[in-house]
């Protein structure tokens, strides 16, 4: 029997090409009269940001620039700041993981007059317990140019603290961006590498959803359409930059996989991703394409005859199979999607040396989505898991 609690949801979402265009209808909607957009540079340096512009008019009341990847505290203090200076009531986040988490931050400190500790996880010390958000008192709009946080409907936000080398993470409902504007036309100038990286981001949550200890159908079923969509709009994305149709089907398959993400969780492919990112400054899809298809192997036989689904929304029929190996040939079939991929192949490539595997198997342990592993994974078996990826 299924049990639990279906509580975080999209809250507004505008797509299709040209649904830019519908920012100040958006705007209008959620009663936002001016707005920040908080950015980094390669969107700023580009048609990107013309194209908000553009979309705004007199609705924009300045641009920060200044959020490179990760997040990092400082440039959420100095975005805060440019939105109290100019007034605005509202952020338009505009990019990757990256800039939408710098609008949550934002709206976090805006909230607490700049405050951030009480907020952070720490589950190693005090498990999920922290204080919640109080109402931020400003409207946050994002606008993904990648297919793969789905920060932008979803209420985690990883912000980093480069001195420490780790990344703080939040979990709290009023994270959830009020609207994302999902208009594949601005997700067309993602390179290769990007597209991939992020597009496997979204990938490893759909999986790693369907093999969590706290699945069930609704996440299920949001998880295999995520991968089915995935597995072809993916490649297409790549090899043809301007393919509408597939920059959409990724840009929902992103979304769906993150709404059946936080509703079910992800575990073992993700805790390491915290881990690896913070230590080596990575995109996440990069160790989660790596980290994937050896998890699955570990992972899917705990769910049964699910895995023929699994198997299913990789692209091959089940028939005459047992369970199984319906759900290691999922795995091969993942891994050769992505051997097809422009990412590193091997941790290794990563800069990790194989004398930090200890290491890194025990901060993963302290990580919060270990909880949701399927079976027993103790330490012994990341370390194996992070040596057959090495």
């Amino acid at each position: 029997m299924y049990s639990g609690l279906i509580q975080d949801w999209p809250k507004r979402v505008c797509f299709g090409p040209g649904s830019l265009a519908r920012l100040p209808e958006v705007m209008d909607g959620l009663g936002a009269k001016r707005a920040l957009v908080v950015c980094g540079q390669s969107v700023a340096g580009g048609p990107m940001l013309v194209k908000v512009r553009q979309a705004l008019g007199d609705r924009l009341a300045g641009v920060f620039d200044g959020v490179p990847a990760h997040t990092p505290f400082e440039s959420v203090e100095a975005a805060t700041a440019r939105v109290k200076a100019l007034g605005a009531d509202a952020v338009i986040s505009v990019g990757g993981g990256s800039a939408i988490d710098c609008g949550k931050g934002v709206a976090l400190l805006f909230a607490t007059g700049g405050v951030f500790a009480p907020y952070v996880i720490d589950f190693g010390t005090t498990g999920m317990t922290r204080a919640p958000m109080p109402a931020p008192g400003l409207v946050h709009i994002a606008v993904p140019t990648t297919a793969g946080s789905a920060s932008d409907v979803m209420p985690t936000a990883a912000i980093r603290d480069a001195k420490a080398g780790k990344k703080m993470l939040f979990w709290d409902a009023r994270m959830v961006p009020d609207a994302t504007i999902l208009d594949p036309e601005m997700a067309v100038y993602a390179g290769p590498f990007l597209s991939a990286a992020t597009g496997m981001t979204a990938m490893a949550r759909a999986i790693e959803c369907l093999y969590s200890a706290d699945r069930h159908p609704i996440s299920t079923g949001l998880a295999l359409h995520s991968a089915r969509l995935l597995r072809t709009a993916l490649p297409r994305s790549i090899a043809d930059p301007g393919d509408l149709a597939a920059r959409a089907d990724c840009q929902m398959a992103a979304l769906m996989s993150g709404t059946a993400s936080i509703n079910a969780m992800v575990s073992v492919v993700h805790a390491i991703g915290h881990i690896v990112g913070g230590k080596f400054g990575l995109q996440h899809g990069v160790s989660h394409a790596i980290l994937l298809a050896p998890a699955m192997r570990r992972m899917l036989p705990a769910i049964g005859a699910d895995q023929y689904y699994a198997l299913e929304a990789m692209g091959e029929a089940p028939t005459g199979l047992d369970a199984d190996t319906a759900g290691q040939r999922a795995a091969d079939r993942l891994q050769a999607m992505v051997d097809t991929l422009p990412l590193p192949r091997r941790l290794r490539d990563l800069g990790m040396k194989e004398e930090e595997i200890p290491a890194i198997a025990t901060a993963t342990m302290k990580d919060y989505m270990m909880a949701h592993v399927p079976r027993p994974t103790p330490q012994s078996a990341v370390e194996s898991l992070l040596r057959e990826a090495f």
